[in-house]
Parts: C-alpha cells; sequence; structure tokens
C-alpha cells in the first residue's frame, strides 16, 4: 500500500505503528522521525499540490483536522481514497491512532501504541492539583484547547478552559482562574520562543505563575500533533512543576 499523509501527527503514527515504509510523500511540515524527512513533500498542511499527488497516485492519503476539508474535497474528487481524522480530544486521539492503524493493516500495532501511550500517562502525576494555562497562540492571546484539557487534567492538573478547539478568552477570567503554572507551546515556534512576550503583557504581572517566574516554553510538535508525542509533552509539564 502507497499511503501519503497530509498531517505531521499522521506520519508519526504511521512511522511508530510500522508502517513508515509504506508511506511514499507527506508535507513539508512533516519533520519527525528524522526518517520522515526523506521523504518526498507534497506542499504544505493545508495546500497540498494536487499534482504532486498524482505522481505517487496513493493507494490512500490520510488527513487530519476540520482545516484539511477543502483538500480533502479535492483530492477525493480525483479519484483518491482518502481516510480523515479530527481528533479534537485525548480519547479521540487514541480512535484516531485505531482508525489509521486498520487502514493501513496495522491493527495490533496500533493497539499496542494506545496502551503504551495510557499507560505512560498513567505513571504521569502532578501534586497537588496544580491550576495550568497552556497558550497555543499569541495574538490574539489563545488557550489551548482539543485534547490538551483532557491532557492536563489526566495527569493531575486542573486547567483553564474544559474543552473546545483553541479559544479566545476573557481576560478577567483568566485573571479569576489564577494559574500556577503557564506553559507556551506556539503553533510553528518549536521552542524559538521567548517568556517575556507573554510575562511582560499589561496586567499579567498579577497573575501567579508570572509573579514566580513559572512560565515555560514547550516545544510545539509536543503537544499540538494529535499523535505519540503528547505523551513526551506530558513528561516536560511534569519536569517544570516537580
Amino acid at each position: 500500500m502507497n499511503i501519503v499523509s497530509l498531517a505531521p501527527s499522521n506520519t508519526e503514527i504511521l512511522y511508530e505503528i510500522g508502517a513508515g515504509d509504506q508511506v511514499v510523500a507527506t508535507t513539508s511540515l512533516c519533520d519527525y522521525p528524522e526518517k520522515a524527512r526523506e521523504k518526498p513533500s507534497i506542499g504544505g498542511w493545508t495546500n497540498p499540490k494536487i499534482s504532486r499527488i498524482h505522481e505517487f497516485q496513493p493507494d490512500l492519503v490520510i488527513a487530519s483536522d476540520d482545516l484539511q476539508d477543502e483538500a480533502v474535497e479535492k483530492i477525493q474528487s480525483e479519484g483518491y481514497p482518502v481516510l480523515q481524522v479530527k481528533p479534537h480530544s485525548l480519547e479521540e486521539v487514541y480512535e484516531s491512532i485505531e482508525e489509521i492503524g486498520e487502514a493501513v493493516d496495522r491493527g495490533e500495532e496500533a493497539e499496542e501504541l494506545i496502551r503504551e501511550m495510557k499507560s505512560e500517562l498513567d505513571g504521569i502525576s502532578l501534586e497537588g492539583s496544580p491550576r495550568i494555562y497552556c497558550e497555543e497562540w499569541m495574538d490574539p492571546p489563545m488557550a489551548s484547547g482539543n485534547w490538551i484539557p483532557d491532557l492536563i487534567e489526566k495527569i493531575g492538573g486542573e486547567y483553564f478552559i474544559e474543552e473546545g478547539r483553541s479559544q479566545k478568552f476573557n481576560f478577567g477570567e483568566l485573571q479569576d482562574f489564577d494559574p500556577e503554572y503557564i506553559f507556551m507551546h506556539i503553533c510553528g515556534a518549536g521552542e524559538n520562543l521567548n517568556t517575556a512576550q507573554l510575562t511582560e503583557r499589561k496586567d499579567w504581572e498579577e497573575i501567579e505563575a508570572v509573579e514566580k517566574n513559572q512560565v515555560y516554553i514547550i516545544d510545539d510538535n509536543l503537544l499540538n500533533r494529535p499523535g505519540p508525542r503528547l505523551v513526551e509533552g506530558a513528561k516536560r509539564i511534569k519536569e517544570k512543576v516537580s
């Protein structure tokens, strides 16, 4: 089976379940694992080049997220089968791994990966239910949603928002929540950030996390991609809270 992966998270899942050799092309953002960098690119995440997909004649194209709906529609109109997974919670991340595994005949490997992820997360525990705010975007500030609330609660933290997509918020509500820890994992920034970009905002100095210098940067690839490395992201949070 020849597979084209349209999302970094899907690429990571495919390699993790042993289907990396079946991947014939990925997007320009698929940079992990290292071997994935060697695959030809079919363009960007939301604007893949249909002409490049034609070159590979894939048996399956695997997409992710609502933002790829338009691209998926175009690819399907060209006659290619597409599996699109849209996880919006931690449980749906597991379900998407299962779906991908079944689609590429790696169902058992996918189930094993899910078990490993759940087991590792069970072993991560934050003491004292610390109040946590995670930020995915800075202009305007957006609280991280999707699977992040579930992930924080799973490892024993209290999170700023309950559910939903990443979202703008009323600053007064954040002040009332008064997070003890803040984690910045800004889309596309990796670790190329400075915490001053957050701590020097007007009125943010009154928040406990800022006052106590408990604002940290985490590589966005570890928290923004709904795949196996969410566990590593949780471990990084644990390291800072401990």
